[in-house]
């Protein structure tokens, strides 16, 4: 580029930045002078400000007075508010929405027994569990008090007891938080005063007896719906009107002045009264009349009557006499009336030097009967026997029922003991006569036992304890016979008492032991089970044979105890052998009546099973045909419960017995065991043959297992294949074994 064209160049920079400076200076100067401006429009602005500073200040001083004032007045109410809380007698507090308390007065505490510490932060169920089924709808702006309608609300102290309670729920105290107000009233005295005033309003109305209200000059202002059925008076009627109106003239003048007189000096007066209804009818009456005093227990303000008619009372004073003396079914004399004759009998044959026979009477299966045939039929059989022991007697001899099947005879004035006998055979063939009930022929007998006064005791007590011993004799001597009492009789008793107290040492003193009687299958020989039987070694007496001591320990219970101890070790010893490696068997165990009616028999078979592990598969239990027909549907219900648990279930000595084939199709049965005494002549007797054989068919027809028992032979043991029969057990298979020779037996098996 030529020099003059860079100097000309330059000269033109240096005019534009001469230029720019002075339209910088320019500028500046407009800045200040806008700055000078807004320092102006600040100042005036800043001086507006102060004056409404200024006007605040007088204001907010006025404001302050206001609310000091205010403050004063808030303070002086909420110094009252919480004096009214304070002292207030009704529970009062607040809660949150979600049930917490938050204030209380003192008389919450005092209500609930909790203290402040305890109450704070409490939920308002604690106190009251119900509350939030009573107000549910806590949201509602309107106070709301304790819904009508309801069961009584109640209140729950510190200490548990409940007391009913009503309550008044108000709104919301706080707009922002929301909290509502309680106030609780104890109502239990008013509760008990309505309570009490329901009840006497309901006895009033819904009483039985007459009730009759007068005023101070005897004059019936209220009577209740009774005393018009009673008198045949309504209300209006009588109302005003004298109580004298309801007599019936006959008493004297004297008897109501004695009724004043007490009324005056005692508030009170009870007695019976002859009364007369509307309609002119005499009839007594119990009445009762009180005075009515005021608080202060001076001045009568009323008089009370309450009265009832007597006359079915009267009636049944006399049936009560006639029952307090007589068999309400066969109307014969009951126990009360027969002691008093007795004595009486016994104070005239004292007298006259004469003899009196009592007679003490057991009917004959009559359980079964009753059992069978129905409670109903059981009473038509009863009364025939009252008619037929009535007829068998003289007049002035007594006959009684005591209780069930029990009648008492009373002979009168006999000249000799054998008279009683007598009339113990004719009363005997009387019985025979069949009794017709429902629509079929029953037969009857009696065990009659006779004493005689004063041969064999001279008082009640011991000639009723004599009557009854003779009694039990001729049960055991097969029954429909009479029996005369003996002092040997007696030494029985001892006797049955002295075996009950060794059959007690024995099972404390662990006297029985276990034999095992072997079963086997009839066709394959093989050993499939065994009958448990009961030892008994008496350390002095030696063995008892079962026969002996179990009838003792049957009649008096002690055979529940021998027969747990027989199912328990039983089980134990068959699963020991088991666990020994030996051949599981089925085992045996015999039931009697009484354990089969224990209430307790299921679970006690049950516990057993589980104590010994012992499969149930691997028991059976034994009943004789007697103890299933005793209340034949118990025990169709009890042996169903042990089959469902898989126990098996036979009949021992059947055909010895009575079996309503009816009844055997229902028990679920395995197996029947034919008794002994019809396999011991079987080969020789035709009709030991033919029983056999139809107790063979039978059972398999019914689809049960059959087994013989007592077989002692192999002509027997042939004969019973050849029938069929299914198992046996006996001598010629096997005898009873100890554990001890079981135990090598079924080791041979086991090898």
């Amino acid at each position: 580029m030529k020099k003059e064209e860079l100097e000309q160049l330059l000269s033109d920079k240096a005019r534009i930045i001469e230029e720019l400076e002075h339209e910088l200076e320019e500028t500046n100067q407009g800045i200040i002078m806008l700055m000078m401006e807004l320092e102006e429009l600040e100042q005036e602005r800043f001086r507006e400000n102060i004056d409404v500073i200024k006007q605040l200040q007088i204001e907010l001083a006025d404001t302050n007075k206001g609310l000091l004032a205010l403050a004063v007045e808030l303070e002086e109410s909420e110094e009252k508010h919480s004096s009214i809380l304070k002292n207030a007698a009704e529970s009062i507090l607040t809660f949150s929405e979600h049930g917490i308390i938050e204030t209380f007065n003192p008389a919450v505490s005092l209500l609930f027994g909790y203290d402040e510490n305890e109450l704070f932060g409490m939920n308002i169920c604690t106190l009251i569990p119900t509350f939030n089924q009573i107000a549910p709808e806590l949201h509602l702006e309107e106070n709301i008090s304790q819904p009508s309608g309801l069961p009584v609300i109640y209140g729950f102290h510190k200490n548990g007891i409940a007391f009913p309670i009503e309550f008044t729920l108000g709104k919301p105290v706080y707009k922002r938080q929301r909290q509502w107000l309680v106030i609780i009233r104890d109502i239990t005295e008013r509760k008990k005063a309505e309570e009490e005033l329901r009840l006497m309003a309901k006895i009033f109305e819904g009483s039985t007896d007459a009730i009759v209200i007068t005023d101070t000059n005897s004059r019936i202002i209220d009577t209740n719906d009774a005393f018009a059925t009673i008198t045949g008076y309504e209300e209006a009627e009588v109302f005003g009107k004298h109580p004298k109106m309801l007599g019936s003239h006959k008493h004297p003048l004297d008897f109501y002045l004695d009724i004043q007189n007490q009324l005056l000096q005692t508030g009170a007066w009870r007695g019976e009264v002859w009364a007369k209804r509307k309609n002119d009818e005499i009839y007594p009456i119990w009445l009762s009349i009180y005075s009515v005093k005021e608080e202060n227990n001076v001045d009568t303000t009323h008089f009370v009557g309450i009265f009832s008619d007597i006359t079915s009372r009267k009636s049944a004073e006399n049936q009560l006499k006639q029952l307090a003396h007589y068999d309400s079914l066969t109307g014969l004399a009951n126990r009360t009336q027969f002691i008093e004759h007795l004595k009486w009998s016994i104070d005239v044959a004292k007298r006259d030097n004469k003899k009196t026979a009592l007679m003490f009477l057991d009917l004959d299966r009559f359980k079964w009967i009753n059992d069978t045939l129905g409670h109903l039929a059981g009473d038509k059989l009863l009364i025939e026997v009252a008619i037929r022991l009535t007829e068998s007697v003289r007049e002035v001899d007594t006959v009684s029922r005591l209780a069930g099947d029990e009648f008492t005879i009373i002979l009168n004035r006999l000249h000799d003991e054998q008279e009683a006998g007598i009339v113990a055979k004719k009363i005997l063939n009387a019985l025979e006569v069949p009794v017709f009930l429902e629509g079929r022929e029953v037969f009857i007998s009696s065990s009659i036992g006779i004493t005689v006064y004063p041969t064999d005791a001279t008082n009640v007590t011991q000639l009723i304890k004599n009557a009854d011993t003779a009694m039990y004799y001729a049960k055991e001597r097969g029954r429909n016979n009479y029996q005369y009492f003996s002092h040997s009789m007696n030494q029985k008793v001892l006797d049955e008492l002295e075996m009950e107290t060794n059959l007690r040492q024995a099972l404390k003193n662990k006297e029985f032991s276990l034999n095992y009687q072997p079963q086997f299958d009839l066709t394959t020989k093989e050993l499939i089970g065994l009958e448990v039987l009961l030892r008994w070694k008496h350390p002095i007496l030696g063995f008892i044979s079962p026969s002996v001591f179990i009838p003792h320990a049957e009649k008096n219970d002690l055979i529940i105890m021998i027969g747990d101890w027989v199912l328990n070790t039983a089980c134990q010893r068959s699963m020991a052998w088991q666990k020994a490696g030996l051949k599981p068997i089925r085992i045996s165990v015999n039931l009697s009546g009484i354990q089969l009616k224990q209430h307790d028999l299921i679970e006690k078979v049950s516990q057993v099973l589980i104590d010994t592990k012992l499969p149930s598969a691997l028991l059976e239990l034994e009943l004789t045909e007697g103890v299933l027909m005793d209340n034949a549907e118990l025990t169709i219900n009890t042996l169903g419960k042990l089959k469902k648990m898989g126990i098996r279930l036979s009949i021992d000595d059947f055909g010895t017995g009575y079996s309503s084939l009816s009844y055997l199709k229902r028990f679920p049965i395995d197996t029947l065991k034919i008794d002994q005494s019809f396999i011991r002549d079987i080969t020789t007797d035709a009709d030991d043959d033919a029983i056999a054989s139809t107790i063979i068919a039978m059972a398999h027809n019914l689809r049960l297992k059959v087994i013989a028992e007592g077989v002692e032979n192999q002509e027997q043991a042939t004969m019973l294949q050849e029938k069929g029969c299914d198992e046996v057990q006996g001598y010629f298979f096997g005898r009873p074994l100890t554990e001890q020779n079981l135990c090598k037996l079924l080791n041979e098996i086991k090898h």
